[in-house]
């Protein structure tokens, strides 16, 4: 059975469809443009693993020897540096090793949420805490580096 459209009448429907679109044509491309040149960004950056969780080392232990809640230690290490975080309920607390001035970008999944400057000790602060999954962009002079996603 035919609609009451014939072949002619859908593609005038069709290409009126599409002209209607043309006003948004340059945007969509932009974006398209930038999503593909970003897709690689995160292969130019050493990827520093979690290799210590505080709350993995307590919780496989019979007995806690702090209380729950107090704070939280992470460690994130890759071969040529590691960060040190210390959770806390209002901040975070966080050392480059070896030491060095820096910079370090706190991402959560709709980007960048926080920039702070990282001191020639190796030391940062972040305040306040981000929810949800995180990662941290960290800049030295001689290193840049992304930790693993983790929920803080």
């Amino acid at each position: 059975m035919r609609d009451s459209y014939d072949d002619e009448a859908l593609l005038a429907d069709l290409a009126e469809a599409l002209r209607e679109t043309r006003p948004f044509a340059a945007g969509v491309a932009a974006r398209a443009k930038g999503a593909f040149t970003w897709r690689t960004i995160d292969e130019e950056l050493l990827t520093a693993e979690l290799s210590f969780d505080s709350d993995h080392a307590l919780a496989s232990t019979s007995r806690r020897s702090q209380p729950a809640g107090d704070s939280r230690v992470l460690v994130f290490t890759t071969q040529l540096r590691s960060v040190e975080v210390e959770v806390l309920p209002d901040r975070i607390l966080g050392q480059f090793i070896p030491p060095a001035s820096g910079e370090v970008e706190v991402e959560d999944e709709h980007g960048i949420v926080a920039t702070v400057e990282v001191d020639e000790l190796g030391f940062f602060i972040v305040e306040p805490v981000p929810a949800g999954p995180v990662r941290l962009r960290c800049t030295t002079p001689t290193t840049r580096m992304v930790t693993a996603w983790i929920r803080l």
